[in-house]
């Protein structure tokens, strides 16, 4: 279904000869759109990750018209893929595989892209990068002491089964929930957890001082059971396929704006829609107006993320809430170093294991043996000059304490990604106090819905959950009303 793209001086005479009077008028000139420049939808999906290019594919699959309006050239957000030339391979160096579930399956299938069990071919080796050493296996617990704490984990994920999708805490919310991390782990013995859970968590940045809700949401009960029973990948490696097919799937008919940003809105306007001034990165061309019925805003609810927006008040103080941590991935070029072993920066003096930052957090080995994938973290923004210095810093540690035999190659940057803002949290205190329940009673408030990361996890399929509930059980009765 297509709305027609009528110039908009038409409704508004059309309202002067029915009411007698003037509509209430956005603070958006219309009059200053060609009607070629005015594109009219159900709904107006803004950021094109994970959760944005998601929720457009349903829209349409669900019989709704829509536009999608993303700053960057691509869709996919953090879901990076390069491909090799001269073998030809894909190499994931920011999404790297997902829980086999069901919603994931029919993603993929809706574009034709068959999927395969995820393999992890390489042994781990732990360095301490900032003192300079080695950190032997028989440091850590014993596989059935982490193997039987990391059961114990599950069971206290089962206490909690509304945070199988979003925040929708009870009230109180249950103090577990708020303590640290650190302090959870400790006070149900779950120590011989920590080296292998915190491998996974690092990026999170100060884990242990962070409260235990955001941790489980992390490490959700579906990821754990990837970790037993296996992840899947695309047939081919290539994360980036389904974003690459639905810029071509949205690409005709205006339904795909890329490099394109938000310059200013009026949401909710009395006449019933919602306008959005769109501005293309081109310097010759014309800004675009959006007239939408409703809007799903997809990108990090951080103020300063939302330009153009006309945020509220309540808006604009539950996002000022939200910090976070910064999370950078890059894929080096390097020859000498061992097809099957990934390194871990793990901190020796930190009761956690973790490692101090900024600092890399892994070099992993791919299918081609010369490109390997980094993890960069950072309690504080970095450009991306400090970034690949860091990098090259560290890698130099690695290339010593791996006593690595032969040569190895200065690393060459094939790319660099940037993940950041990284997981968005609150404080205990501010999490006590009602905000999540605030931030919920947001969706559908000025026609604008919510969804991605912050609503839910840093985890693909749980984001694509999250909107698919948001779609079905929002966004499509509100488009009824």
């Amino acid at each position: 279904m297509r709305f027609l793209k009528a110039p908009l001086y038409f409704l508004t005479s059309f309202y002067h000869q029915v009411t007698g009077s003037q509509p209430p008028q956005p603070s958006i000139d219309l009059s200053q759109y060609e009607p070629s420049d005015i594109i009219t939808r159900d709904v107006c999906v803004i950021g094109g990750g994970a959760a944005g290019t998601y929720a457009a594919i349903r829209l349409r699959q669900l019989n709704k018209s829509v536009v999608l309006v993303e700053r960057q050239s691509r869709l996919g957000g953090q879901t990076t893929t390069y491909t090799d030339p001269v073998t030809g391979k894909s190499i994931d160096y920011g999404v790297t595989y997902f829980q086999n579930l069901p919603l994931v399956r029919n993603f993929f299938d809706h574009f034709g892209i068959p999927l395969s069990r995820a393999s992890f071919d390489y042994h781990l080796d732990m360095l301490d990068l900032h003192v300079g050493t080695h950190i032997a296996q028989s440091s850590f617990p014993t596989p059935a002491e982490a193997a039987h704490a990391k059961e114990k984990y599950i069971a206290q994920l089962d206490r909690y089964p509304y945070l199988k999708v979003g925040f929708d805490l009870p009230n109180p919310v249950p103090e577990d929930l708020l303590l640290p991390f650190g302090d959870f782990l400790r006070k149900y013995g779950m120590d011989a957890a920590i080296a292998e859970l915190g491998a996974s968590i690092n990026p999170l940045g100060d884990w242990p001082s962070m409260p235990t809700l955001y941790v489980f949401k992390y490490l959700n009960s579906d990821v754990m059971e990837g970790g037993r029973s296996g992840f899947v990948r695309p047939v081919d490696h290539n994360n980036s396929a389904p974003y690459v097919a639905a810029q071509r799937e949205l690409g005709d008919d205006d339904d795909l704006l890329l490099d394109s940003s938000v310059r200013r809105t009026h949401r909710d306007h009395p006449d019933g829609w919602t306008y959005i001034e769109i501005q293309n990165i081109s310097p010759l061309s014309r800004p675009r107006l959006i007239r939408a019925k409703k809007v799903i805003v997809a990108a990090p609810p951080k103020p300063d993320n939302l330009n153009g927006i006309d945020l509220t008040e309540a808006e604009r103080t539950l996002f000022s809430h939200f910090s976070n941590t910064y999370f950078y991935t890059a894929l080096v070029r390097i020859t000498g170093l061992p097809d099957d072993i990934c390194y871990l920066n793990r901190g020796a003096e930190d009761p956690f294991w973790r490692p101090h930052l900024p600092a890399m957090l892994l070099l992993r080995p791919n299918e081609v043996s010369d490109l390997r994938t980094v993890h960069y973290a950072s309690p504080h923004p970095l450009s991306e000059e400090q970034i690949r210095r860091g990098i090259v810093q560290d890698i130099h540690r690695v290339r010593g304490l791996a006593q690595i035999d032969g040569e190895v190659s200065e690393p060459e940057f094939v790319a660099v990604g940037n993940h950041s803002p990284y997981q968005l949290t609150v404080s205990a205190d501010v999490i006590a106090d009602g905000f999540y329940e605030r931030l919920n009673a947001l969706q559908g408030r000025k026609s604008t819905f919510y969804t991605g990361a912050a609503f839910e996890s840093h985890n693909s399929p749980q984001i694509w959950q999250f909107t698919e509930d948001l779609l079905l059980q929002r966004v499509l009765p509100s488009l009824e009303e």
